[in-house]
């Protein structure tokens, strides 16, 4: 018998012109259907028959695989052909009509976890992002999705999968957690909070991230997924709290205070085990229990180490210390002030891009400035004798940010003004006025805010040597005092109810 060439395989050398002719003779005898309204109402109606079938087999042969095992293949056959759809995006909607995700979906809770396996490939192919920008209304198809218990189910699944029992199963997973970022991608608020509302989720999710042994890609994908729900889902962020989700997700990354990632596979695990703690930070009660938790301890020790985690947790720092009294008195007393000035004064950490230096040097300022506004007594003081030693070198150093900064904004202001950056608003859809506060914010519009709001908190300090230092630099530089009192005032003017206090 003639050996079938399978797709992809090398054609032998020596095939001949008989058999070349008549493989293309039979490749024309194939019939494929082609997919349209017709072809999937058939689809649909073989994919209930199929699991019926396979039902009725089941229940009748409980105790002989073998008899239902044929429409376990048929049906598994029948589940992946839903991945044609792909090429199809203006059949979607139809594929909601005849109602046939709650058949697909019901079908992660088979007793043959290969069949849910399948499942979530074929969903996580649908919801790929580059078929669902196709798709007209794809909130629609997600809204279904959700109606059809798909979040239960995954999570459902998530638990009875054993990712150590084979590729296959691991494979599983990453399907899943495709699925659930491409979700997170059409409709990111939605699917969050549908993903949030299922108890089980974020317990498996934390066992994930912290599981022994090396850094794989599904727990690095777990991490991002965790990341993801905690920023968009604030239910989820008060639900760590009974988790103790802060504790937990330290100590991940505690590992790495000393050492470096082996890879870049290990370098996106811990960039996504902050950018959770980070997320975490916007409930006032995550950043107490990161305080409690000797979290700044450990900040200002990474810092001190001047490797890959050092910047991150300059980061996570920032947002502990915001509007938090309590940290800002800890990480004083944490020594923090003797790493963090360094930094600032650019003697610390090295950046490796102009970009990395932009963003040190916008948690560093927010930093201090968080100091400024919350410590109190001999923290504050502390804080204002580092701008007074030196010779003020480092009051010095804010008027020079203030100019580099101030110059870029200004840039900003005339680049919009010229109108070279027109073919942005036709991208976005913001407003004039919208696209310009975020060009100024690109050009470093916070940065500067933080800088001169730093200046104005020195000066009313009550230190008469700092606050002639300020007057005298301002002269020095050549910088109005009308300049940063504005400067301030925008910054006042955007500030919501939430932080009129703050005004």
């Amino acid at each position: 018998a003639r050996k079938r060439v399978e797709l992809g395989e090398e054609i032998p050398d020596g095939i001949s012109q008989q058999d070349i002719q008549q493989m293309l003779d039979d490749a024309d005898d194939v019939h494929i259907e082609a997919l349209n309204e017709v072809a999937l109402k058939r689809m649909v109606m073989q994919l209930e028959r199929k699991i019926k079938n396979n039902q009725s087999l089941r229940i009748k042969h409980a105790d002989e695989p073998d008899k239902f095992l044929k429409s376990e293949v048929d049906l598994d056959e029948e589940v992946k052909k839903f991945s044609g759809l792909t090429t199809h995006p203006e059949l979607y909607g139809e594929l909601v009509r005849l109602e046939a995700l709650p058949q697909l979906v019901g079908l992660l809770n088979h007793a043959n976890t290969d069949i849910s396996v399948d499942v979530f490939e074929v969903l996580s192919e649908l919801t790929d992002p580059d078929v669902i920008v196709e798709v007209p209304q794809p909130e629609d198809f997600v809204k279904a999705l959700f109606e059809a218990q798909l979040c239960e189910m995954t999570v459902d699944v998530l638990l009875r999968i054993n990712e150590d029992a084979s590729e296959e199963d691991a494979k599983a997973v990453t399907n899943c957690l495709t699925m659930m970022e491409n979700l997170a991608d059409i409709s990111p608020t939605d699917t969050c909070k549908h993903f949030a509302d299922v108890p089980r989720l974020l317990p498996w999710l934390i066992k994930r991230v912290r599981a022994s042994g090396a850094v794989d890609y599904n727990r690095v994908y777990a991490a991002e997924i965790l990341g993801i729900i905690l920023q968009n889902s604030e239910a989820s962020r008060e639900a760590m709290l009974k988790h103790e989700g802060v504790d937990k997700l330290l100590r991940g990354i505690a590992g790495y205070r000393k050492k470096d990632p082996a890879d870049n596979e290990e370098s996106e695990y811990v960039q996504n085990m902050f950018d959770c703690l980070c997320a975490l930070m916007l409930l006032p009660k995550h950043q107490v229990a990161l305080g409690e938790a000797q979290g700044l301890e450990l900040m200002v020790r990474m810092m001190q180490q001047h490797n890959f985690s050092s910047r991150l947790a300059v980061r996570l720092a920032d947002h502990a210390l915001r509007h938090c009294p309590p940290n800002c008195q800890i990480f004083v007393d944490k020594m923090g002030l003797k790493v963090l000035f360094p930094i600032f004064m650019k003697k610390g950490l090295r950046p490796k891009s102009k970009a990395d230096a932009k963003e040190l040097e916008e948690h560093v300022t927010s930093i201090i400035q968080s100091l400024c506004r919350y410590c109190s007594g001999t923290a504050v003081a502390r804080v204002l004798n580092k701008f007074v030693e030196g010779a003020f070198e480092k009051l010095e150093r804010l008027l020079e940010m203030h100019d580099e900064y101030a110059r870029a904004v200004r840039a900003a202001d005339a680049a919009r003004l010229s109108g070279q950056v027109q073919r942005i608003d036709r991208e976005l859809d913001v407003d004039d006025e919208e696209q310009l506060f975020l060009d100024r914010c690109d050009a470093g519009l916070f940065t500067l805010q933080q800088v001169d709001i730093i200046l104005v908190r020195l000066a009313s300090m009550g230190n008469r040597q700092a606050t002639e230092e300020i007057g005298k630099l301002l002269d020095t530089k050549g910088v109005p005092l009308q300049e940063v009192v504005d400067t301030v005032e925008e910054y006042c003017a955007h500030l919501g109810d939430s932080a009129r206090s703050e005004r």
